[in-house]
């Protein structure tokens, strides 16, 4: 018996629209590592102060006394699961001491730039930080102007960029701490 060709309609296109793929969520993974990695650098009292879950801050904690590389980067994976349940931002506002003040503001002009410019600017801050993945830059530059063209509210708007921006701030801190 011959399969029916199944047909697509736009519905099925637009349930898909804003997941991530297999890939991003992997890069994504290693990056909540590689801040995991930033993060066990602070001071146990700073890890202690941080606003996340009590599991995070144990495995923080933990890695610190571990010795053995492969024991290390387990654990570093682990703490890049529980990292996803955090927020962001937050995770960032304690480390973003470590880049400065200046590098903040550069970091904001690429956002405005790769919005302005996309494609062009994206691959000179591909060149720039190491780290950087053209794709997943691309989806967040077109998710933000997706929401200027359906005229979404200045709110939206700025979680979209915010968004961009906490990416661009993962991906520095991990370019700048794997030179």
């Amino acid at each position: 018996m011959a399969r029916r060709p199944q047909r697509f309609t736009e519905d099925d296109f637009e349930s898909l629209e804003g997941r991530a793929s297999k890939t991003e969520q992997k890069k994504a993974v290693q990056r909540m590592a590689a801040l995991g990695e930033q993060l066990a650098e602070l001071s146990k009292k700073q890890i202690q102060s941080l606003p996340v879950e009590e599991r995070l801050i144990e495995a923080l904690l933990d890695v610190q006394l571990i010795t053995s590389f492969e024991a290390r980067r387990r654990q570093f994976q682990r703490i890049g699961k529980l990292l996803r349940n955090e927020d962001e931002a937050v995770i960032l506002s304690y480390l973003t001491p470590k880049q400065g003040v200046k590098k903040l503001a550069q970091l904001d002009r690429w956002v405005d730039r790769m919005i302005e410019q996309r494609d062009p600017a994206i691959k000179e801050f591909c060149k720039s930080y190491n780290a950087a993945e053209a794709h997943s830059l691309r989806q967040h530059v077109l998710r933000f102007h997706r929401d200027v063209t359906r005229q979404a509210s200045a709110e939206e708007l700025a979680a979209s960029k915010l968004k961009l921006l906490n990416y661009a701030q993962q991906v520095a801190l991990i370019s700048d701490n794997s030179k």
